[in-house]
């Protein structure tokens, strides 16, 4: 912010203050980036859970439900 005050002042080069702002951009964004990877990298990986062994699943209904809506079908002519 006081790079904006010497700007306004004549102290420095409006040019200076916007690579100023262009290279503390990249760093934040380089710093931001960075964090997410390595928070990514200190996750631990959990072995292939066993899908087939916890769970049962029988779908034997052959019908489908819709409670209060109400359904219409078209038909799509072939030319």
């Amino acid at each position: 912010m006081s790079f904006l005050l010497f700007a306004a002042a004549g102290t420095i080069e409006w040019g200076t203050v916007v690579l100023i702002g262009i290279l503390v951009g990249l760093v934040c964004a380089v710093g931001a980036i960075v964090g997410v990877v390595l928070s990514y990298h200190r996750k631990n990986r959990s072995p292939i859970y066993p899908l087939d062994q916890f769970t049962d699943l029988d779908l034997t209904e052959k019908t489908d439900r819709y409670l209060y809506t109400r359904t219409t079908t078209r038909t799509i002519n072939k030319k």
